[in-house]
């Protein structure tokens, strides 16, 4: 039944997904003239001082819930597809709810509720990052046993893992197109590994009604 969810949602979400998922294409000037280096260096600057931030909301929420992070990274490693599909449903559904509650701004109620929303789409993205960050860290330099990872002095550990995480993708995103691209699909596994761990915790959105015992 996964497997049927999983082609559907694709199908269903990527045709409605694609121009807000898919990062715009960067048209360089012309080469060889100081607006085109200008615009390059700018942009180096902006990416940079974007990764130092993304470095600093990592090391704090990775310091703070690690476990939860940890948990969230094994997720999307294990059911990646289920992750992707999920993330492409709740980028649409924001944007779709976002355009409704728009509608609403007029009457009063819509702007807190579009402020309401735009903060947990915040969040969802910044905390799936993060859980991707420790994700590709653990692929790439994580310990493929215990006996290796006690031998280890360094690159242990959720922060490790993350920095490591963060690092290479920044170094990617400093690509033109390929490191947008790069970055807009990690968004997309992010906030579909957040929504399905439940930000680490695993626990129900809502609380359960049960009938009280006799």
């Amino acid at each position: 039944m996964r497997k049927g969810f999983l082609v559907s949602a694709i199908l269903a979400a990527t045709a409605v997904t694609a121009s807000v998922a898919a990062p715009s294409l960067e048209m360089p000037l012309g080469p060889g003239t100081f607006t085109t280096a200008l615009s390059l260096i700018t942009r180096t600057a902006v990416i940079v001082s974007l990764l130092f931030v993304w470095i600093v909301a990592a090391v704090a929420l990775t310091l703070a819930s690690g476990r939860e992070v940890r948990s969230s990274s094994i997720e999307v490693r294990t059911a990646p597809l289920y992750c992707f599909a999920l993330g492409l449903i709740a980028v649409t559904s924001f944007v779709l709810t976002a355009i409704l509650f728009s509608y609403l701004i007029p009457y009063l109620v819509g702007l807190p509720l579009l402020v309401a929303l735009g903060l947990f789409a915040l969040i969802t993205k910044i905390y799936g990052m993060i859980a991707i960050f420790h994700a590709i860290g653990t692929l790439v330099a994580g310990a493929r046993s215990r006996q290796e990872m006690s031998r280890r002095r360094w690159l242990r550990g959720d922060l490790a893992m993350v920095l490591i995480g963060v690092l290479l993708l920044g170094a990617i995103r400093l690509i033109p197109i390929v490191g947008t691209i790069v970055w807009g699909l990690a968004s997309v596994f992010g906030i579909g590994t957040a929504l399905a761990t439940k930000f680490g915790r695993r626990e129900p959105w809502f609380l359960t009604w049960r009938a009280a015992e006799a």
